[in-house]
């Protein structure tokens, strides 16, 4: 199992990372987690994730600082897909301008696997 990719899912609100964590774990997909931006940095430069999905709304930093800090690394950290979600249009505006989907709250399940899929198709 350590082989296969992993999926970083970043989330302040313990029940929706719960949430997320187990329907990506029913699809077959590995799944790390994160409460916050600067845990789910650490986390990613320790071992470099296949896919991130970024809350945008977190209380230490945002999903766009999270993207920038990433996109500003060296190497695989630097190219890693993220998908912010949000509930916000501000974090959709963000996403758009930081060259990244975003995946609006609450989630259509359908979409949100539709697109991990696409990004990560050899889960």
């Amino acid at each position: 199992m350590a082989d296969r990719p992993i999926i970083l899912v970043v989330e302040d609100d313990a029940d929706c990372r719960a949430v997320l964590q187990d329907l990506l774990e029913l699809n077959g997909y590995v799944v790390q987690t994160c409460p916050d931006a600067h845990h789910a940095v650490a986390a990613a430069r320790a071992r470099t994730p296949a896919l991130m999905l970024v809350d945008f709304m977190m209380p230490d930093a945002d999903g766009g600082w999270v993207v920038r800090t990433l996109r500003e690394s060296s190497g695989a950290l630097a190219r890693v897909p993220v998908v912010l979600t949000t509930g916000s249009y501000e974090g959709r505006q963000i996403a758009q301008g930081l060259g990244v989907p975003s995946l609006e709250k609450p989630f259509d399940v359908a979409r949100l696997l539709e697109l991990v899929q696409a990004l990560v198709p050899d889960a």
